[in-house]
């Protein structure tokens, strides 16, 4: 039988119009809380993991995220050294790419798409692992986990892939609202995670 977190105390369930305008604001806060939090790069993927907790909490309990909160669930994220490596070889391995696309390499070309590829898949990983991670799990399990689910919800893979692309496109479009985007992201990577366990 599945229960129901309880709401926590001294707030009162939001209703009506209120409901309709504090979720999208908070959605909008996570998003900066996340990009900050991702300037160093290779903290992407523990800010992304906290962003989604907080969003599940929004959602589930009704919690209003805090950058308290925030700042505490990056922190033990952080002390697993494979939520900052796995950023590290993925932006290592993109740049080494450009570098020989660049360069004119033999075989650059087919190589590079084929790399291309590979990013494609590794992008989608840390996406569905940071929407899947809970606080105290173990990282490495995580990504396994979201690893396969990319092909096996090959659905929601192609559902991320595509909000990736639109958010670019409003990046590239109107770059103010790059400080945003990542809390959308990251509620449509809880969303379609949320979508796969029902």
């Amino acid at each position: 039988m599945q229960t129901t977190a309880p709401r926590p105390a001294g707030r009162a369930p939001r209703t009506g119009l209120m409901r309709h305008l504090e979720l999208p604001a908070e959605v909008m806060f996570i998003g900066v809380l996340v990009i900050v939090a991702s300037l160093p790069l290779v903290t992407s993927l523990a800010a992304a993991g906290a962003g989604a907790v907080l969003l599940r909490e929004m959602a589930e309990t009704e919690r209003t995220p805090t950058v308290g909160r925030f700042l505490r669930l990056l922190a033990g994220s952080v002390r697993q050294p494979v939520v900052l490596l796995a950023p590290a070889a993925a932006l290592a391995v993109a740049g080494l790419d450009v570098l020989a696309l660049a360069a004119g390499v033999p075989g650059g070309r087919p190589i590079g798409l084929l790399v291309a590829l590979a990013l494609t898949f590794v992008v989608l990983v840390g996406i569905r692992g940071a929407a899947q991670w809970r606080p105290g799990e173990a990282w490495r399990t995580t990504l396994a986990d979201a690893a396969a689910s990319v092909p096996r919800d090959w659905r929601g893979s192609l559902m991320l892939a595509g909000a990736v692309v639109v958010l670019a496109v409003v990046a590239f479009e109107a770059p103010a609202f790059t400080v945003i985007l990542p809390g959308f992201l990251v509620m449509a990577a809880v969303a379609v995670e949320g979508r796969r366990t029902r």
